[in-house]
């Protein structure tokens, strides 16, 4: 019996074991620091896999139009039959030795034709076009990386933002519910009136609402990351970057900015490039003046003993095709793209201005940011150092309920200054790098 109830147990635990390894382990959180975010929203955020399709379809639309140029070879085989002729074949065979009328009911042939463009300034044209499309494709590309960049960098702080707010919060709630529980002992001993307790119960309450909204706050912002980065928005994830290191190196990074040149903007080489697609177009409308030439090559082979099929194997030719007159519909059309490409030229000219402007004006609101950041934070420290004060001063007796409460919401309204400060530097910093940005960084 001992050595059943011996074998009984054994199984007992090894089925725990089993059952304890069949479990599903929970998925361990990804570490992210804001480059590394940056790095893996570049090789995954589905909006950069969608402009890299768009590189590989202009790359084939290249090979698309230089292939029109290039031998195009035709198969074409054909088979009839006819159960009845009309009574004139049966009066040739009394006239033509060995002929027989049936071979007329049956035709069927096997041809090929191979066509070769010659000259069509259309096809130089668009070849020229469509590499620059390519090229406008790649550069489309680039500038959906720059905007994912400076999304994530937004998002990442902001996620930042909520969990240090969060984390103050929490601090703050612990201070005050210590404050609440030591002013009620009081009022028991008559210390204190019932009003400062309540007063205290108000500030409890205001906090835990704060803190309720932040910690929503924060999970919206982890999803939205991981949304921009590709990364499924359910898969658990840790910012690693602290916002002191983050605000320290974008000080150091604000004095070796580089001065801005239009020529590198991502914004300015796509329009310079759109503006050599429409000189393209102008110059394709005036193409449409000019001959097209093709040779083609067709061989014919007759599959049956018809005896009227007397076409040759082997045929050659040319084939020239010559605009000559069309009311003046051509000119209007070449008189349209001079006009667009005009118009184009002088677009970029404005965009040129446009852009210094946006950088001069950039990079100014990003040293005021700074500075305005710098002192907020600096307002936040005394502000937090005062209600400090308070709390320990309410918690001796010597000071009023209505005194911390000015105080919490001094500190509070401060700690919200320094945020949005905090964040306006990040946005004019994040625009700043977008108008620095060109194709090739």
């Amino acid at each position: 019996m001992m050595k059943v109830s011996s074998v009984l147990f054994s199984m007992l635990m090894l089925l725990t074991a089993f059952a304890g390894y069949a479990q599903p382990q929970p998925e361990a959180p990804l570490k992210f620091s804001l480059n590394e975010a940056k790095d893996y929203a570049l090789k995954n955020s589905p909006v950069l896999l969608n402009s890299a399709r768009d590189v590989e379809i202009a790359k084939q639309m290249i090979w698309e139009n230089t292939a029109t140029g290039l031998p195009q070879a035709n198969l074409n085989s054909s088979y009839s039959y006819s159960p009845q002729l009309a009574g004139l074949s049966d009066q040739l065979s009394a006239f033509i030795p060995g002929f027989n009328p049936n071979d007329l009911k049956t035709s069927s042939f096997l041809g090929v034709q191979v066509n070769q463009l010659i000259f069509s300034g259309q096809y130089i044209i668009g070849l020229k076009a469509a590499k620059v499309y390519a090229n406008l494709s790649k550069l489309a590309d680039s500038k959906s990386k720059i905007g994912l960049v400076e999304n994530i960098t937004n998002t990442y702080i902001t996620a930042l933002i909520a969990r240090q707010s969060s984390d103050i919060l929490d601090s703050a709630l612990t201070a005050i519910q210590k404050t609440l529980f030591e002013s009620g002992q009081m009022y028991k001993n008559g210390f204190l009136e019932s009003t400062d307790v309540d007063q205290v119960k108000i500030l409890e309450s205001n906090i835990k609402s704060t803190l309720s909204l932040t910690k929503r706050q924060i999970d919206l912002m982890e999803r939205m990351l991981k949304f921009q980065m590709g990364l499924h928005i359910d898969s658990p994830i840790v910012l690693t970057d602290q916002i002191e290191s983050l605000v320290a190196m974008m000080n150091l990074q604000a004095a070796v900015i580089d001065s801005f040149r239009v020529e590198n903007n991502i914004d300015y080489v796509m329009l310079n490039t759109q503006e050599k697609l429409l000189k393209l177009n102008y110059q394709l409308s005036k193409t449409q003046f000019l001959p097209t030439i093709s040779g083609y090559y067709s061989y014919y082979k007759s599959l049956d003993h018809n005896f009227f099929n007397d076409q040759s194997p082997n045929t050659f030719g040319l084939t020239l095709a010559f605009p000559l007159f069309s009311s003046g519909k051509r000119m209007s059309q070449v008189s349209q793209r001079q006009y667009e490409y005009m118009k184009a030229q002088t677009n970029k000219q404005m965009v040129a201005e446009n852009l210094m402007i946006q950088y001069e004006t950039a990079l100014s609101g990003f040293l005021s940011t700074r500075d305005i950041y710098a002192m907020q934070k600096e307002n936040r420290d005394l502000a937090l150092k005062i209600y400090k004060k308070s709390i320990v001063k309410f918690g001796e007796g010597v000071g009023s309920s209505l005194d911390l409460n000015q105080t919490q919401s001094q500190y509070f309204n401060a700690e919200g200054n320094y945020y949005n400060a905090l964040m306006a530097m990040v946005s004019a910093k994040s625009k700043l790098e977008s108008l620095l940005a060109n194709s090739e960084n």
